[in-house]
């Protein structure tokens, strides 16, 4: 593994931020959850499948985080999700020994990023998805290297690298108007407009624990 001194100062802190204090959680997630979600709905335990993402950190230039999100395709059979910004990753499979490896395999498989490069922080409270019933459990990253990301195109359609400062400006908490694949539109759904992609839904509410996390650690 790569020394942790070669890391930015910001990237220690978030980690130790993650070790040693409790976590933001539904307090941070409830304040990007359209009113028609339970921000803790109870999981049918017969029907509730496993999902992890990869939330990776990487700097550009030196203090200019960005962060990776795909857009899947919105033409993928059975996906209920199609069409919409979210991080790297999928369900687990039998074979994964642990919710950590299911999301950098997914990541790799999707987007061919290079695991060599990647320290993983640490977890991040799962998000329970009612439309799918999948337990999504998401793990913190930061890559060392600007990552060259090549899309699965069977399944995503899109890659995009935003910079995190983008997130942080008041600005970029907006509320829109969302119409889903079943035909219903979605009237004031709380979301984050950046450079004109609109992020919303679970995608939104993790990614609004992701910075309060790095606020705290001093970014």
């Amino acid at each position: 593994m790569i020394p942790t001194l070669s890391r930015p100062a910001l990237i220690n802190s978030l980690q130790s931020r993650l070790i040693n204090q409790g976590l933001p959680g539904e307090q941070a997630h409830s304040m990007m959850a359209h009113a028609v979600r339970k921000v803790d709905p109870n999981p049918d335990v017969l029907t509730t499948r496993n999902a992890a993402v990869l939330i990776v950190l990487y700097e550009k230039n030196p203090g200019d985080f960005h962060l990776i999100f795909i857009r899947r395709t919105s033409t993928h059979d059975g996906d209920k999700h199609s069409g919409q910004i979210a991080f790297p990753g999928g369900k687990q499979e039998m074979s994964d020994p642990d919710l950590m490896y299911t999301a950098l395999r997914e990541a790799h498989e999707e987007i061919a990023l290079d695991m060599s490069q990647i320290d993983i922080l640490g977890p991040i409270t799962s998000l329970y998805i009612t439309v799918s019933k999948f337990l999504v459990h998401p793990f913190l990253a930061y890559s060392h290297t600007v990552p060259v990301l090549l899309r699965q195109e069977s399944e995503i359609e899109e890659v995009l690298e935003l910079p995190l400062n983008a997130f942080m400006v008041p600005e970029a908490k907006q509320q829109t108007r969302i119409r889903l694949a079943t035909g219903i539109i979605l009237n004031h759904v709380p979301c984050f407009q950046i450079n004109g992609t609109i992020i919303w839904g679970a995608t939104a509410m993790i990614m609004n624990e992701v910075l309060q996390l790095v606020q705290e650690a001093g970014y």
